[in-house]
């Protein structure tokens, strides 16, 4: 009964509303509507950026695992990774349409693959495992990092904008508080159903404003959690799908950092790939602490690893992704402040 009304939740809630574009209900932002045996049909997309060319990754990996988790008969089982390529960027105004392959069901393990097609064209694939809990001493992991501030304590990025529109209001900078009210009117087009809140709030608008910035490490840290309340009973699977959707949310942010340059220099941004590690159950409508860094960008591709922490410090999810990062500018050789700024 809990599971059948988690489905019902992610699956019927707004089955009779089809019109509606709510983005900010995580429900209808995951809803999928079943066509037949392993098949199913997006019922809302949206683009994270009036001006991106695509639907939001994040999305498109959550549907995916509600798509897979459907198919588990075995309820006891819960995802342990997913391995994802973006092949295409989604088109918003076109149902997505995904099929799931039942690979194998084993006794501690199952596996399917998940194949998302616009058009007759696939534009991305997923391989999703999932595995019974095991009781084990083998269990730790990398704590999270200390002093970091509450996320009662840190700014949203509309906060953050609001505060910027003021001061340059106050101080007669006609231009530049045009520029951020245009960012504050099309960051209230979105109305995402995940609150972020970010302890440096710069890197909230490194990719949504016009304001440029000082180049910094290519570090990002943030907490979010879902808007909503999420169900009580059968939770644990929902929360998974929405920390998958939540997971692709600014990863690249790390990788523009080393060049403080605004979104307006970049030709394209958009994801490659995703993984994702679940190690362990959380709540994704309570706060969870999200770092991550980039390594190395190179060649317009950015490498990123993530770090998704409950607030009692336990790492719950890794996240690692290549995002392709594509300036509009002729590319130059690297300076040594570029260089320094990414050690």
């Amino acid at each position: 009964k809990a599971t059948v009304s988690v489905l019902y939740w992610l699956g019927r809630r707004t089955m009779n509303a089809q019109n509606s574009q709510s983005r900010g209900d995580i429900a209808a932002s995951l809803q999928l509507e079943k066509l037949d045996v392993d098949l199913y049909r997006s019922k809302n997309l949206w683009k994270p950026h009036p001006k991106a060319r695509a639907v939001f990754g994040g999305q498109i990996i959550g549907q995916s695992l509600v798509a897979a988790h459907h198919t588990i008969d075995d309820k006891e089982l819960s995802v342990h990774s997913l391995h994802a390529y973006f092949l295409l960027g989604g088109d918003p105004d076109t149902p997505a349409i995904y099929h799931v392959e039942r690979i194998r069901d084993g006794r501690s393990f199952s596996t399917r693959s998940v194949l998302v097609k616009q058009n007759g064209k696939a534009i991305f694939s997923a391989q999703i495992s999932f595995h019974r809990p095991e009781p084990t001493l083998l269990d730790h992991y990398k704590p999270m990092p200390q002093d970091i501030p509450p996320p009662e304590k840190c700014q949203t990025r509309r906060e953050y904008l609001m505060s910027q529109y003021e001061k340059y209001s106050k101080e007669g900078n006609k231009m530049v508080a045009a520029g951020v009210k245009k960012a504050i009117d099309d960051l209230d087009k979105i109305d995402s159903p995940i609150e972020v809140r970010y302890l440096d709030p710069l890197d909230a608008i490194l990719l949504h404003s016009p304001l440029p910035r000082e180049p910094k490490e290519p570090t990002t840290k943030v907490w979010f959690k879902c808007k909503k309340r999420l169900p009580e009973t059968g939770w644990a699977w929902a929360h998974d799908c929405v920390a998958a959707y939540a997971s692709d949310n600014s990863m690249v942010v790390a990788g523009a950092k080393p060049l403080g340059t605004p979104y307006t220099n970049y030709s394209m941004l958009a994801s490659l790939d995703h993984t994702m590690w679940f190690h362990s159950p959380f709540r994704a409508d309570e706060w969870l602490y999200y770092e991550v860094d980039c390594p190395r960008a190179s060649s317009s591709r950015a490498v990123l690893f993530g770090r998704i922490y409950k607030q009692n410090g336990e790492l719950a999810v890794t996240v690692a992704q290549e995002a392709l990062m594509r300036l509009a500018v002729p590319s130059a050789p690297s300076t040594p402040a570029v260089k320094q700024a990414k050690m």
